[in-house]
């Protein structure tokens, strides 16, 4: 683990584009193997991960089956100049999903994939306008909070999410 790895109480949250592993940090308390088999897609179910923009909000989403949603909001302007263009492979983002456990912050376990190519470049255009828009992190915690009163159905067909592709 390192300094920088800030991982969530219960959730997910994502470090993305800072010249180092994407990574996608998931922390359940005390997981069973059920459980992180399932979140790193070795059940039956796929993940699926999507991309929410609603200008300056934005969401990855993962669903990784069962009715288990996870959604990590974004704001790359927090990056400031540490922001580092991220190598793609066929269009593909590569990602780290690790499992942590909640309760004591230990890595469980890791798996490598790839968000899906049309994602990607969602997610990619989103993060451009993120960057070169003028906002203050108040108007983006806003309309964070109007994403998040949307009724689950509804908002997982907003995500238009994709199977992820294990690298």
């Amino acid at each position: 683990m390192t300094e920088t790895t800030r991982i969530p109480p219960e959730g997910a949250s994502a470090e993305l584009f800072t010249g180092e592993t994407n990574r996608v940090l998931i922390a359940i308390p005390a997981p069973s193997q059920p459980e992180v088999e399932q979140v790193l897609g070795r059940s039956n179910q796929p993940i699926k991960a999507g991309v929410v923009y609603r200008a300056p909000a934005l969401l990855l989403s993962f669903d990784f089956g069962n009715g288990l949603v996870m959604d990590c909001p974004f704001e790359a302007k927090s990056l400031g100049d540490k922001f580092t263009q991220p190598e793609l492979v066929d269009g593909a983002l590569p990602l780290a999903l690790q499992v942590y456990d909640a309760e004591n912050g230990n890595l469980i376990e890791e798996t490598q994939v790839n968000l899906h190519a049309d994602n990607t470049a969602t997610l990619l255009q989103a993060i451009d306008d993120q960057r070169n828009s003028e906002w203050q992190h108040q108007e983006f915690i806003g309309q964070l909070s109007e994403l998040y009163k949307i009724e689950m159905q509804e908002f997982l067909q907003l995500v238009d999410q994709r199977p992820l592709l294990h690298s």
